[in-house]
C-alpha cells in the first residue's frame, strides 16, 4: 500500500492553472471567472482585491501576463481577463476592504519607499497588525503611478485600501543608512526605493535580494529590482510574506517564482469560441461578462474527475479518496474505528483507465484493489459484496459445469478453447458454436471450461485466488500445455498478468486468422458502434481482429467518439453488490456514448447494456447467428442451468459421453412473478436459495404465520446474508414437497439472528 500512497506525491490535483501560475499575484482565476460568469461583481471584486491589493490601479495597468499561456490563444483568442477585471472594478458596488479584528503584534517593520511596491508590502503587513512605518523621501505616496494613471484614481484606491489600517507614514523623509532603522528597533526592512533608487547593498546578494545584519533582516524589490509597475506591486506583497516568515521563524525565505506549468489541458474541450468584444466603454454588460467568462475552460488537472467513474460518481478527488482509503484500512481493534471508504473501495471496476488518463499515472484502481486485500486480511471486507460471485466461481469450477478435456481421440493438444464462465451462462450456443468451428479448423483443439479466478482477486482473497490459479495451471498442464484460445478479454488480460507462462490468444484473432473466406452476416441492416471492453483497451491485435471480422461479414460500423478510452460497463470488480446505483450509473454513462446499436465482444457488456434498454449485439451473433430474436436475458437461476446444459451438450455432441451426475433441483416447485424474479436478480438469489429457506423453515418450525394474509415467513442464514421468504402453499392441506408454493416476497439483510431456545412457544434446536 505504501507504494500506491507514494504515487500521490506527484498528484496534480492542486496545481494552479496556467493563468494563475503566470499571474504575478497568483490570483485564483477560476474563482474569479466563476463569480464573473454569475455576474457576482462584488464577490469577484473581493477575490481580485485580496490578490492584487490595489484593484483600481492593477486593473488599469495589467499587462495580461496570462494571455500568452491561455490554451485558447492557439484556437481563437485568450480569455480577455483584463477586460473582465476592468468590468469587475467598474460594476462592483461594495469596494471597502475587510476590517480585520486581530491582535496587534509588537514587531516593527520599516518600508523605505511609498511607491506601489512599498505600499503593497506595508498594507499587507498592516492588515496582519504588525507595527509598520513607511518612509518616503517625496511629499506624496504612489511613486510614479500618478504619472501613468489619473492621480485621483491612484489616491482614491490607496486611501480606500488603507482606510482600516494603522500605520505610520513619514513623507519627505529619506533614510541614509540601515543602522538608523536598527537603532529605532525595526526588525525587518523592505527597500522599495524605485527605479535607480539606492539599494543599501541588498541587490548585490546572490540568489535573493535579502540579507541579515545582526537582528535585522533587509529585503529589496519592486522597480528597484527591475520589475514593471504591476510586478512591483506583486513583489511588494510577496516580500510581506517573506518578512512575516522571518518574524515568525527567523528564516530568510523567498516566495517561489517561475513554477513549472504542470496542468494538462483536455484538448477535446477546445473548440472555436469567438471572444466577446465590449462596447466603446470597454466594460462588459452582464450578458457579455458571462459569455466571456464562460470561454474559460477552467484549466486544471481533472482527468480523473472526467474519466474515472469512482471520482465522478462519488464526487471525490484522488487525494480525498487516498485519505479515506487510508483511514479505512488502518489497523484498529476499536469498535469505533471509522471506515469511510469501505463501500467506495468496493465500487472500483478495475478498468485501469485512471492510470492511463492521469498525467502522473497514479493507479487509483490498484490502490483500491490493495485495500480490498487488506480489508479481507483484517476480516473487515463486507462478505456480502462478493459472496454470490465467489459461489458462482465455485459452481463454474465444479463437476456440474467444468470441463477439462483434450479433443476427441487425442491425449494432448496444441490449442485449447477457454470460453470463460459467463459466455455459456448467457447462452450455451455462444460456446458450442465457436468450439465446433475450432474443431473443424483444428481437430486437436481441446477444451478448458471453468472460471478464470478473477472473482477471488476482486474479493481481495489472495489465498482463494492462488488456489484457483493453481487448479487452472494443473488443468492446463494435463492438456499438454496448449495455447489457450480466450473468448473473454477479461480472462485473457488476467492470465497475462497472473499466469504469464500460459500462452494465450484471443478467439477473435483465431477467427480472423483461421478462415480465409468471408463470414455470413446475420445483422446486415444495422450500423453499429463498436464498443471495446475495458479489458481490451490498447490491445490492438484484438481490436483489429474484431473490426476485420466485421468488415468481412459486411457489417457497417463506426468508432465511438473516444475510441476505447472509456471505462467499464459496470461488471468489473463486481461492484453491483457494493452499490447497485453506482453500477447502473456506469452502464448509463457507457450506453450514452452513441445512439447507434452497439457491437460488443464481451458478454457482460452485452447483458448489462441490454438490461438498460440499449440495442446491442455480440460479435458471435454476427458470425454464427446465435441470438434468438426477442429472447429475454436469462435470470440467475437460468444462467446456472445454462452452464449445466452446456456441459451436458458438449459431452454428448463432442465426446459422445453422458453427464454422469447433474446438480439436484430445488426441493419445491416455486411460482414466481416476473417482478419477483427481477428482485431476486438484484439480490443475487437463485430459486434453489429460496427453496432452501423454505425447507429450513418447514423442517425446523422456524417460520411465522400471518393469519390475515395466510402466508408463512421463513429465514435462513446463507453465508454473510440472511434471506427471508414469504410464501404460501396453493393447497394448504397438501403438505407434500412437490406441492406448488407461491412466493410472495423475498428480501435479505446482513444482520445475524441469535435464537433463544424457544420459537413461537416451541422449544427448538438453535443449531439449525
Amino acid at each position: 500500500m505504501e507504494n500506491y500512497i507514494r504515487q500521490y506525491d506527484d498528484c496534480r490535483q492542486n496545481e494552479k492553472p496556467f493563468c494563475t501560475n503566470r499571474c504575478p499575484f497568483h490570483m485564483d482565476v477560476l474563482d474569479f471567472q466563476t463569480k464573473m460568469a454569475n455576474n457576482n461583481y462584488n464577490a469577484a471584486y473581493k477575490t481580485f482585491r485580496n490578490a492584487v491589493a490595489f484593484p483600481e490601479v492593477v486593473a488599469a495597468l495589467c499587462s495580461e501576463y496570462c494571455a500568452d499561456v491561455c490554451p485558447r490563444a492557439a484556437i481563437d483568442q485568450s480569455v480577455q481577463l483584463h477586460l473582465l477585471e476592468k468590468t469587475c472594478v467598474a460594476r462592483a458596488t461594495k469596494k471597502d476592504p475587510t476590517d480585520y479584528n486581530i491582535p496587534i503584534k509588537q514587531r516593527k517593520v520599516a518600508i523605505i519607499g511609498a511607491g506601489g511596491s512599498g505600499l503593497a508590502c506595508g498594507m499587507r503587513l498592516a492588515q496582519k497588525k504588525y507595527d509598520v512605518t513607511i518612509f518616503e523621501k517625496a511629499d506624496r505616496v504612489g511613486g510614479t503611478l500618478p504619472e501613468l494613471l489619473p492621480a485621483e484614481l491612484v489616491d482614491n484606491d490607496i486611501k480606500r485600501q488603507f482606510q482600516f489600517e494603522t500605520y505610520t507614514l513619514h513623507l519627505n523623509r529619506e533614510i541614509g543608512s540601515l543602522e538608523e532603522l536598527a537603532d529605532q528597533g525595526f526588525e525587518a526592512v523592505y527597500v522599495a526605493t524605485g527605479k535607480d533608487g539606492f539599494d543599501f547593498g541588498v541587490l548585490c546578494q546572490e540568489g535573493f535580494h535579502c540579507l541579515q545584519q545582526g537582528n535585522q533582516a533587509v529585503f529589496a524589490g519592486g522597480s528597484l529590482a527591475g520589475r514593471d509597475k504591476v510586478k512591483a506591486i506583486a513583489e511588494g506583497l510577496d516580500m510581506a510574506w517573506s518578512i512575516e516568515v522571518y518574524l515568525k521563524t527567523g528564516k530568510l525565505e523567498y516566495p517561489e517564482s517561475g513554477k513549472e506549468d504542470r496542468v494538462v489541458v483536455r484538448r477535446e474541450q477546445l473548440s472555436f469560441t469567438a471572444p466577446v468584444i465590449p462596447g466603446e466603454s470597454g466594460i462588459y454588460t452582464d450578458e457579455e461578462a458571462s459569455a466571456e467568462a464562460a470561454r474559460c475552460i477552467r484549466c486544471q488537472c481533472d482527468a480523473c474527475m472526467v474519466y474515472c467513474d469512482v471520482s465522478l460518481y462519488h464526487k471525490k478527488w484522488p487525494l480525498k479518496i487516498r485519505d479515506e482509503v487510508m483511514a479505512t484500512v488502518a489497523a484498529s481493534e476499536s469498535m469505533l474505528h471509522k471506515s469511510p471508504a469501505r463501500r467506495m473501495i468496493g465500487t472500483c471496476t478495475q478498468c485501469g483507465l485512471c492510470t492511463e488518463v492521469c498525467p502522473s499515472q497514479i493507479d487509483v484502481g490498484g490502490m483500491l484493489l490493495e485495500a480490498r486485500k487488506m480489508l479481507h486480511k483484517q476480516g473487515k471486507m463486507p462478505g456480502a459484496y462478493h459472496q454470490f460471485w465467489l459461489r458462482d466461481m465455485e459452481f463454474a469450477g465444479s463437476d456440474d459445469a467444468a470441463i477439462t478435456k483434450p479433443a476427441p481421440e487425442t491425449e494432448s493438444c496444441e490449442y485449447a478453447f477457454f470460453p470463460g464462465c459467463q459466455l455459456g451462462a448467457a447462452d450455451p450456443d455462444y460456446v458450442t458454436a465457436p468450439y465446433r468451428w475450432l474443431l473443424e479448423k483444428n481437430s486437436s483443439t481441446g477444451l478448458l471450461l471453468r472460471c478464470c479466478g478473477l472473482p477471488a482477486e476482486w474479493a481481495g482473497d489472495e489465498a482463494l485466488h492462488q488456489q484457483e490459479l493453481d487448479q487452472i495451471r494443473k488443468d492446463w498442464e494435463s492438456l499438454g500445455k496448449p495455447t489457450l484460445i480466450m473468448a473473454c478479454a477479461a480472462c485473457l488480460k488476467h492470465f497475462k498478468s497472473a499466469l504469464p507462462d500460459i500462452p494465450v490468444v484471443s478467439l477473435y484473432e483465431i477467427l480472423d486468422q483461421w478462415q480465409e473466406e468471408s463470414w455470413p452476416n446475420h445483422r446486415k441492416e444495422e450500423i453499429f458502434s463498436v464498443f471495446d471492453p475495458c479489458t481490451a483497451r490498447n490491445n490492438q491485435s484484438i481490436q483489429e481482429a474484431v473490426r476485420k471480422l466485421s468488415n468481412r461479414c459486411g457489417t457497417s460500423w463506426e468508432e465511438l467518439p473516444q475510441g476505447d478510452r472509456h471505462g467499464c460497463c459496470g461488471y468489473g470488480g463486481h461492484v453491483s453488490e457494493a452499490n447497485g446505483d453506482y453500477a447502473r450509473f456506469i452502464a448509463k454513462q457507457r450506453i450514452g456514448l452513441s445512439e447507434n446499436p452497439y457491437l460488443v465482444y464481451c458478454i457482460n457488456c452485452r447483458d448489462i447494456f441490454r438490461a438498460e434498454g440499449k440495442s446491442v449485439h455480440h460479435m458471435l451473433d454476427l458470425l454464427f447467428g446465435i441470438e434468438k430474436e426477442e429472447q429475454p436475458l436469462p435470470n440467475l437461476t437460468e444462467r446456472r442451468a445454462n452452464r449445466v446444459l452446456l456441459k451436458e451438450t458438449l459431452l454428448k455432441e463432442i465426446w459422445g459421453e453422458t453427464m454422469s451426475k447433474k446438480p439436484e433441483a430445488g426441493q419445491y416447485r416455486l411460482i414466481l412473478t416476473p417482478a419477483l424474479q427481477e428482485k431476486m436478480n438484484r439480490l443475487k438469489l437463485l430459486e434453489q436459495d429460496l427453496s432452501e429457506v423454505i425447507a429450513g423453515g418447514e423442517k425446523s418450525s422456524k417460520k411465522t404465520f400471518n393469519k390475515e394474509k395466510q402466508t408463512y415467513s421463513a429465514y435462513k442464514e446463507m453465508g454473510h446474508i440472511t434471506c427471508w421468504v414469504e410464501y404460501r402453499r396453493l393447497n394448504p392441506d397438501d403438505q407434500k414437497e412437490e406441492t406448488p408454493i407461491e412466493v410472495l416476497n423475498v428480501y435479505t439483510h446482513r444482520m445475524k439472528i441469535k435464537l433463544e431456545g424457544v420459537w413461537n412457544g416451541i422449544k427448538i434446536d438453535t443449531d439449525l
